[in-house]
C-alpha cells in the first residue's frame, strides 16, 4: 500500500499553510467563470476545492489512490458536489468528460525529481489540457550548495564506525554515504560553504522527459568542513516563486542532504565542482572535486549487490518466473468473474503448498493482486 493510501498521511500537506496559501493565489488569479480543473494527484483535493471556491465550473480530481474517495465526501459537505467529479485511478487510464484549462498538481517530491512523478504530468499536460491551458506550477528548479553539517553528518554516517557492544558496524558506513537524507534544516543544521547554484531550470509546460545531468562550479566563501552538498527546489505558482531552500518559510517538504564519504576541509577561495546525474527511474549519483580530489557517491550503493540481482536489472537480462511468479499468473489467470476470491485462495493452498501453507496468507496474497490487478 503506497505511503499516500490513507488519509492521516495527507495531513502534513493539508494543513501546510506556506504551500497552500501560494498555490490559492495562483488558483485563484487564474480561475474563471466556466473553468475547467484537473486536480491531478489529488490526494484530498485541497487546490481542487480551492477552484471550486474560486468559481470553477468543474474539477476533475484524479487519484490512484483511495484517499480521493474522502476527498469526494469533502466535496459534496462544503456544497460543491455539483463541480466536483473524482476518479480514482493513473491519470494515463482516466477517461475524463472533457479537458482542462487548469492543470494542477503537486507532482514534485522532496528534491523535485524523488517520487518520479513528472513523467505522469507531463502525460495530463499532453493529452487532458485545453489549447491554451495553464499550468499550476508551470516551471521549478532545483538548487544545491556545499555544506557544514557535523553533528547531523556525525549521526548519520559517522556512526557506523563505532562499534556497538563490541561489535565492528563500520562496512555498513558505505551504504550510508551513498544514501540521500530527507530531513529539516532544524535537524540538519546546515551551514552553507557558498551561494547555491541552480543546477536544473524545468520548464514544465514544455518538458519531455526528467532526467537530470548537470555540473556545477562554486566558489566557496568560508572555510570549514565539507560533510556534503544540500538540495532544495522552487516551483513557480503563477508569478509567485515558492521555495523550499533551508531558509525559506517551512513547509511540509524537507531539504536533501546527499553526504560525502570522506569529508573535506576547504578554504574560502577554492573551487568545488560538482555533478549529479539521476535518470528517470533511476539512481542519484553526485560526484565532488577539489583540486585532485575526487568523491563519487550514488544510490546504487546505498545497497548491498549480488551478482544475481544486477544481472536482472541488465536489459539484455532474459527472465523466467520464479514459484511466486507462477503463483501471481495463476491468480490473474483465475480472475475472470468465475470464481469468487476465497476459491482461488484455496486454489494457490493446494498448487502452492510450498508458499502458502496457511491459508491466511493466500487469501492476503489474492487480495494484494486484486487490488493491483482487479
Amino acid at each position: 500500500m503506497s505511503s499516500y493510501s490513507r488519509v492521516t498521511s495527507h495531513k502534513a500537506m493539508v494543513f501546510d499553510e506556506v504551500r497552500n496559501r501560494a498555490y490559492a493565489r495562483a488558483i485563484q488569479a487564474r480561475v474563471q467563470r466556466g473553468s475547467v480543473a484537473l486536480d491531478l494527484g489529488a490526494g484530498l483535493g485541497i487546490h481542487g476545492l480551492i477552484a471550486a471556491a474560486a468559481g470553477a465550473r468543474a474539477i476533475y480530481m484524479v487519484d490512484p489512490s483511495p484517499v480521493v474517495l474522502a476527498a469526494e465526501q469533502i466535496a459534496e459537505a462544503n456544497g460543491f458536489s455539483q463541480q466536483v467529479s473524482c476518479f480514482r485511478s493513473e491519470i494515463e487510464q482516466t477517461q475524463l468528460p472533457e479537458k482542462a484549462d487548469l492543470l494542477l498538481s503537486v507532482f514534485t517530491g522532496n528534491f523535485l525529481l524523488t517520487e518520479d512523478l513528472l513523467p505522469a504530468l507531463f502525460w495530463a499536460r499532453d493529452h487532458c489540457l485545453a489549447p491554451g491551458g495553464r499550468m499550476i506550477p508551470d516551471r521549478a528548479r532545483m538548487w544545491v550548495a556545499p555544506v557544514s553539517a557535523d553533528e547531523y553528518y556525525r549521526e548519520h554516517i559517522e556512526a557506523w564506525s563505532e562499534p556497538v557492544e563490541g561489535i565492528n558496524f563500520g562496512k555498513a558506513r558505505l551504504f550510508a554515504s551513498n544514501s540521500l537524507f530527507y530531513d529539516k534544516q532544524e535537524r540538519l543544521k546546515a551551514v552553507l560553504l557558498a551561494d547555491p547554484v541552480c543546477i536544473e531550470d524545468i520548464d514544465l509546460t514544455t518538458a519531455t522527459n526528467a532526467d537530470c545531468d548537470a555540473e556545477a562550479e562554486l566558489t566557496l566563501g568560508a572555510s570549514g568542513t565539507c560533510h556534503g552538498w544540500l538540495g532544495w527546489m522552487d516551483i513557480r505558482l503563477g508569478d509567485y516563486w515558492l521555495s523550499t531552500a533551508p531558509d525559506a518559510a517551512d513547509t511540509h517538504w524537507s531539504q536533501t542532504f546527499l553526504p560525502l564519504d570522506v569529508p573535506l576541509g576547504v578554504k574560502a577561495g577554492q573551487v568545488l565542482r560538482f555533478g549529479l546525474s539521476r535518470p528517470e527511474y533511476g539512481e542519484w549519483t553526485w560526484t565532488t572535486t577539489c583540486g585532485d580530489l575526487t568523491q563519487r557517491q550514488s544510490t546504487f550503493l546505498s545497497l548491498p549487490l549480488e551478482p544475481a540481482s544486477l544481472a536482472k536489472r541488465s536489459p539484455e537480462y532474459r527472465p523466467t518466473k520464479g514459484d511466486l511468479g507462477r503463483a501471481a499468473l495463476s491468480v490473474l489467470v483465475a480472475m475472470e468473474g468465475e470464481l469468487r476470491t476465497a476459491e482461488i485462495a484455496q486454489m494457490l493452498c493446494k498448487d502452492h503448498p510450498d508458499l502458502f501453507s496457511v491459508p491466511a496468507k493466500a487469501a492476503r496474497f489474492v487480495d494484494d493482486m486484486i487490488r493491483k490487478f482487479g
